[in-house]
This record gives structure tokens, sequence and C-alpha cells, in this order.
């Protein structure tokens, strides 16, 4: 069965903005109870990130009477994380949904903040003991780009693909994160292309400069796996900096953002997206905590990832529609 997901989703008719800290968006003066979540994310430098917290800071007050509370945490500072965290455990607020940077460094906090009643959620990771959780599934979308990668090495590469390498980039500080490039790296493997470049990398600045460092040693690099949008997206600029044709080349990332889905869109070197669905992702971080809080629904479930490409117009119409 195939892997690749053309679920059509709706719109999403809140609008993306700047900033990483405070809470985003007032509840409304008509709510009679407020409930207070603090969301922390361990590498707020990303774009995907920062759009999704300020998706879920809205949606919790305009919709469900929460203030979301977000942190400032970067480049998975672990001191920064918990000093954020720790504070929320002492104002005791409703619930904390947390990537920790370190599991094991957050245990006594949780110990601490389940104790004072706050409801502990993970996002994209696990603790023993944890209320809830809010996530993906990182090996689909590992798996979902190695099938139509696959498919589209036996389409532009009828002959074989001896002549071609790629480069793949990770985030060793969330190990959560190989599921995604894994699955790709086991099928080039099959394919005999060699992966003449594994770099830790999560942003625009390194995945340029990791594809121009890869493309200046391979004159033969085709394939760019990137952990996430980011990086990927700094690597197309240095493919369209370079002579490769884009017909010749295969970039792809996660998570999903407006430069990714317009490259793909022009035809560029950036065929694919597996991008997650950020209007479900940030009414889960709310939807979660509730159902954790009152008792009350399910708060354990994933966000789907759907894999827009080229190929499917519909998909990528609609994902493009998310951030405008």
């Amino acid at each position: 069965m195939a892997l690749i997901s053309t679920v059509s989703i709706g719109l999403l008719s809140l609008t993306a903005c700047g900033g990483n800290s405070g809470s985003g968006t007032a509840v409304s003066e008509d709510c009679e109870e407020v409930r207070t979540i603090g969301f922390s994310h361990p590498i707020g430098e990303v774009d995907f990130v920062n759009t999704l917290k300020n998706y879920a800071a809205e949606y919790g007050a305009t919709s469900e009477c929460v203030e979301v509370l977000l942190d400032s945490t970067i480049e998975s500072n672990l001191e920064s994380q918990r000093e954020t965290v720790e504070s929320w455990v002492n104002q005791q607020i409703d619930a904390i949904v947390i990537w920790p940077t370190d599991p094991g460094a957050f245990a006594g906090l949780q110990q601490q903040a389940q104790a004072n009643g706050t409801a502990w959620l993970t996002y994209s990771s696990h603790m023993d003991g944890q209320d809830g959780s809010v996530g993906f599934d990182n090996e689909y979308s590992g798996n979902m780009v190695a099938e139509h990668l696959d498919g589209w090495l036996d389409e532009n590469y009828p002959d074989g693909t001896d002549g071609i390498t790629a480069a793949i980039t990770e985030i060793p500080s969330l190990p959560p994160l190989a599921g995604r490039w894994q699955p790709v790296a086991a099928m080039l493997e099959r394919r005999g292309i060699e992966i003449v470049s594994l770099q830790d990398c999560g942003d625009t600045t390194c995945g340029r400069q990791v594809a121009d460092d890869a493309i200046a040693e391979n004159d033969d690099l085709r394939i760019f796996i990137g952990t996430n949008d980011d990086a990927a997206i700094g690597a197309l600029g240095a493919f369209l900096a370079s002579d490769i044709p884009p017909e010749e080349t295969y970039i792809v990332g996660n998570d999903g953002l407006p430069e990714a889905f317009e490259a793909i869109e022009n035809g560029t070197h950036y065929k694919a997206s597996a991008a997650i669905d950020i209007r479900h992702l940030a009414r889960s971080i709310v939807d979660n905590s509730l159902a954790a809080i009152t008792g009350e629904g399910d708060p354990n479930n994933e966000s789907p990832y759907l894999m827009v490409t080229l190929e499917d117009p519909e998909v990528l119409a609609e994902m493009k529609a998310q951030f405008q």
C-alpha cells in the first residue's frame, strides 16, 4: 500500500506572525475560566516552530479560553529551557507541553509539576508517567519520503543511479527526528547511492553551507535530504547557485514551510516536503492539554504528515493556504 498521503485539509484562518515568547494573543474577556498552558520547544530558531507557537496561542485564546505561554529556547539550550519550565512549575499553571532537550534533566520538574496538579505532556517525545502527548510519526515521514524518492529515481534515472551521490542533515540533539532520514538512507544504500555528507543542521544558514561544501567536493551530488525544510531551503540556494540542472536534482525537507511550497511549485531542484498539518498540530497542543487537565477527551494523538509535491496540486495549494 502506498504511504504517500493525499488527504485534503481545510484552510487555516489564522495568520502567522513573528516572535517566540509571551502568550501571543489575549484571551477574551467573556471567558468565565481561563486555563494556562506552557509550550516549550528546544529549537525556537526554526521558522516552523515559531509559526506553530503563534497558531497554538491564537487558537487557545480565541477558541478555548486558554492562555498559551511560549518559551524562547533556541539551539536546544538546556539551561534556557529548564529555567522557563521551572518558572511555569512554580506558577502551578494548568499544563506543560514540552519537547525536552534532555528528558532526564526534567524528571524532577515533572514530578514537582504533577504533584502540584499540573498536567505534563510531551511533544514528539516520551517521558515515563506523562499525562499526554502531542506529535507526529517521524518514521512514517521517513518512509513516505523514501517511497517518493525511490519512484522519482526510477523515472529520472532509468539507466541506474551509479553516477550520483546524496547529502543528509540530521539534528542529533533531538533523537526522535532520526526517523525522518534513516529510512531514506536505507533506501539509498539499497540502491548503491553513496551518502557523502551527514551533518548536524537544522536551519537555513547551515543548510546552505552544508550544500555548498558537498557540491564543491562532489560534482555528482544530486540528492539533498533535509531533516526539516529550513535546512533544505538553505541547500536550495546552493543548488541554484550551481550549474546543476533542476531536473537532475531531488531536494526534500520536513515540516512544511511556505518557501518550500513555493520552490516546489516553481519547478526548482526542490521536489517535495513531508509537511505536518500545522493546524491540527497547533490545536492538539491545546486540546490534548485540556483533555489531560479535565479528564475528558483524548490527551494523546498524532498530527498527520502530507507529501507535498508538484504532482498533487490540490494538497500543495491547501498547504500553502495555511500560511496566507
